[in-house]
């Protein structure tokens, strides 16, 4: 009777970890993969996509020309187009931009992921990202999207 027990309480203990891993683990590989795709979209300039990534009542701080925090789908995809027309710069082809996360950190808290990251895309700063997502019915959706930019000192 005792191997039986051990197995029966090894078997638990196996199923239980399984259980609590499987859904933390599942979520971290939909957001990596939500955060790949919005990616993508924004380096080949895909409106369309980029905009999907988004939740209608998101909001978003700009690192650079625009001074206010865009609130909800008007404000921000006025301010994108701004952005994706100055990148585009009249060329019809992409990718337009290779975006490489660095010290990329992912953060899961409920229905809740953090995404924070720096990007070494102009000469003399640090551009530090987050991006805020929250599970919806369609997916993982932006809610919030923060830039920033810091000088780095020189050597």
């Amino acid at each position: 009777m005792k191997p039986r027990s051990a197995f029966v309480l090894i078997l638990l203990s196996t199923i239980s970890i399984a259980c609590y891993a499987g859904p933390a683990d599942s979520a971290e590989a939909e957001v990596r993969k939500t955060l790949s795709d919005f990616i993508q979209a924004f380096d080949n300039l895909e409106w369309d996509r980029f905009c999907t990534a988004f939740s209608d009542d998101a909001t978003a701080f700009y690192p650079r020309e625009f001074t206010s925090r865009a609130n909800g789908r008007q404000e921000y995809e006025k301010t994108f187009q701004k952005v994706f027309d100055r990148i585009r710069a009249g060329r019809t082809q992409g990718p337009y931009m290779d975006i490489q996360p660095r010290d990329l950190r992912l953060q899961l808290a409920g229905d809740i992921a953090i995404v924070t990251f720096h990007l070494d895309d102009r000469p003399g700063f640090l551009n530090r990202r987050t991006i805020v997502l929250q599970k919806q019915p369609s997916g993982w959706k932006i809610i919030h999207l923060h830039a920033s930019e810091v000088a780095v000192p020189a050597k």
